[in-house]
């Protein structure tokens, strides 16, 4: 049982440093400072505001997301497996780093109103320079 143990963890390691192509291999955060963006959810109008963010492969994320409205809303994006509950009148910080690259859609996940399809957005990760 040792022995096919060991054979696993070296065979883990020999694909990832020789074998695994570089596109599908994780995105290593940057040493830069972290990127935030203070967002809203505009009140009774179910909208972000931003609905766009653009940051960089690498970055350390921080959203500040400000729910205006009486009622819950949510944050999501599968993409980077984040869903993050936004309370009434209340901040709440989605931190997180940029380690995909690509355009993803990002939504309300928590029922809220006859808006609620139309609360999106999308995170654009650039490549890095």
């Amino acid at each position: 049982m040792l022995i096919f143990g060991i054979f696993l963890l070296s065979n883990g390691f020999i694909y990832q440093k020789f074998y695994r192509p570089a596109e599908i291999a994780p995105i290593k955060e940057s040493n830069k400072p972290p990127v935030v963006v203070e967002m809203r959810s505009d009140e009774n109008k179910w909208h972000f505001n931003p609905d766009r963010v653009e940051v960089t492969a690498g970055d350390r994320v921080i959203l500040k997301i400000y729910n205006e409205d009486s009622y819950d809303h949510g944050w999501a994006t599968e993409a980077l497996g984040i869903n993050k509950r936004l309370f009434p009148k209340k901040e709440t910080e989605i931190e997180f780093v940029a380690s995909k690259i690509g355009e993803f859609p990002f939504y309300c996940s928590v029922p809220c109103g006859e808006g609620h399809y139309r609360q999106k957005g999308v995170l654009i990760v650039k490549p890095q320079d």
